[in-house]
């Protein structure tokens, strides 16, 4: 048997977990426009509420650059995908611009081209060639005072751009930096998904893969953190194998993989309910209370973050487990409650683990 453990968890990384596992952000190895995998982000259309998104930092892009090429045919442009015969509001796309001269400046601009848009389920290419759809913007200026505006399809950029040059105190917010670009699905219903892949930002084009060369990408559902834990996070794969033997030889002439296992353990620190729930299989968690006994077994979707040895963001996927095995608290006057937990993960209609680094 083939066994890795690794602990995964040091400094600032972090385990998350969501549960219900209704809204998941993935790498997805089946639909792809180019290369070998594209961003699927899914809302199962079953009450979830929050976004699911595909974020990129980019390089330094000054607002004005960005406003100069924003309307430019091919200077910004993505490939997606939506299931055919769903109608919905769509995927939004969200510009952050911060002011690096002042603590508080920033604002994020919404553009919403899908707005009740009908999915074809064949991929296609958005090209950000217009004024038009911009739904609006949100932020504060230099000095902490809040700015914004929504009005769907209403809003021209050169109307944001005015807005914005008029809430600065130099009257000019051409030097405010790009920060990031996310890709979100956000409503409610229905169920829907979209897939996301080749992408150019101001000119620029980023390959969509683990490990791509799209700076700083980052997958993000509405996790909840587990907070501190007594002694990080450990992640154990076991494989089994089966030696391949013929009579004339004494040595296996190959070995067969019989079968996988993937196990996260960790020791939360924080007793909350939350991480009650999440730790217990059968537990079922309603506003302040738990119970159990209903004969439950829920998914959950859980992510690992951290940093890389080269400094670079590292990210654990496991898009569908399940908690398993012994859960056993201690209540000592003082001495701090540990929830021991162990999550299993599942093979459902992706991988079972992803595990990817930003080379940028």
């Amino acid at each position: 048997m083939a066994k890795t453990i690794a602990n995964v968890l040091v400094g600032v990384a972090k385990l998350l977990v969501r549960q219900p596992n209704d809204a998941i952000a993935e790498w997805d190895p089946v639909n792809h426009h180019l290369g070998s995998y594209s961003v699927k982000l899914t809302k199962t259309g079953t009450g979830n509420a929050g976004g699911t998104s595909f974020t990129v930092i980019p390089p330094a892009i000054t607002f004005a650059s960005w406003h100069t090429n924003i309307a430019i045919a091919g200077k910004n442009s993505f490939w997606y995908l939506y299931p055919a015969g769903v109608t919905a509001n769509f995927l939004y796309i969200g510009y952050r611009f911060d002011d690096p001269d002042s603590d508080n400046g920033h604002v994020e601009i919404t553009s919403v081209p899908f707005q009740n848009f009908p999915g074809t389920g064949i991929w296609k290419e958005y090209d950000e060639l217009t004024d038009a759809k911009f739904a609006g913007y949100y932020g504060e200026d230099e000095e902490g005072n809040r700015m914004d505006d929504w009005a769907i399809d209403t809003i021209t950029l050169a109307n944001v751009k005015n807005a914005i040059d008029g809430a600065v105190i130099d009257g000019d917010a051409g030097n405010w930096v790009l920060t990031k670009v996310f890709y979100t699905l956000f409503e409610t219903t229905p169920a829907r998904y979209a897939c996301i892949d080749d992408i150019v930002i101001n000119g620029v084009p980023y390959t969509v893969e683990p490990g791509g060369d799209a700076p700083g990408m980052y997958l993000s559902s509405p996790f909840e953190e587990v907070g501190y834990t007594e002694d990080g996070v450990t992640m154990e794969y076991a494989a089994e194998q089966a030696d391949i033997m013929v009579h004339e030889e004494t040595f296996p002439v190959g070995s067969a993989l019989t079968s996988e296992s993937l196990t996260i353990t960790c020791n939360m620190a924080e007793s909350s309910l939350a991480n009650l729930n999440n730790a217990m299989a059968g537990a079922v968690l309603l506003g302040s209370k738990i119970t159990l006994g209903a004969g439950v077994n829920k998914t959950m979707n859980l992510k690992i973050e951290g940093t890389n040895p080269a400094g670079f963001h590292r990210a654990i996927h496991i898009p569908l487990a399940v908690a398993g095995g012994t859960v056993a608290m201690s209540y000592k006057k003082g001495e701090k409650t540990i929830v021991p937990v162990t999550f299993k993960a599942l093979k459902g209609d992706e991988p079972a683990c992803t595990i990817v680094d930003n080379i940028a």
